[in-house]
């Protein structure tokens, strides 16, 4: 009787072992190559507003380091370049921003394309698909950048239409 326990615990536990599968197994990857061709190109700044821009030493910083995203060949180039853009948006966001472009319009966009480069530094860590969020990062900053052509080609004087006199 002993006998015939230890023999269908030990059949029980060697098909336990064996497992239930398709034969495929899990290769991790450590490097992920990244297809730079897939993501969107940076909009455009109107002249008038790049005149302006020039003298803004952070955000020339910020536009240094963007570029850089578009040069990166693998996972780790992309963390080392999110790392600086991180750095540099910092640097960007608590510098002293130029009078026509210090308004809340300009500062939201900004918080949005830092929430979306957080998004993309948690998929690179993760090591998820690097791909939607960096395209929903550069479409903020397109965005953030856009948002300078519409303050400089805005002529409404606020402060003559809400002047009662």
């Amino acid at each position: 009787m002993r006998f015939i326990y230890l023999f269908s615990a030990l059949i029980i536990l060697m098909s336990a072992c064996r497992g239930v599968g398709d034969g495929q197994e899990f290769v991790g990857t450590s490097v992920v190559e990244i297809d730079v061709q897939e993501l969107p190109q940076r909009s455009a700044v109107n002249p008038e507003a790049t005149e302006m821009l020039k003298e803004w030493t952070a955000f020339q910083e910020m536009e240094t380091s963007f570029d850089a995203l578009y040069r990166v060949a693998n996972n780790e180039d992309l963390i080392l370049v999110v790392e600086d853009m991180i750095l540099k948006q910092t640097e960007l966001e608590t510098s002293e921003y130029p009078e026509a472009f210090d308004t809340p319009q300009v500062k939201s966009r900004q918080k949005v394309f830092k929430t979306f480069l957080l998004k993309l530094k948690a998929a690179v860590e993760y090591r998820n698909d690097v791909i939607a969020p960096a395209k929903e990062m550069i479409l903020a900053y397109n965005a953030f950048r856009e948002q300078f052509n519409v303050t400089v080609n805005n002529t409404l004087d606020l402060n003559e239409i809400l002047d009662e006199n």
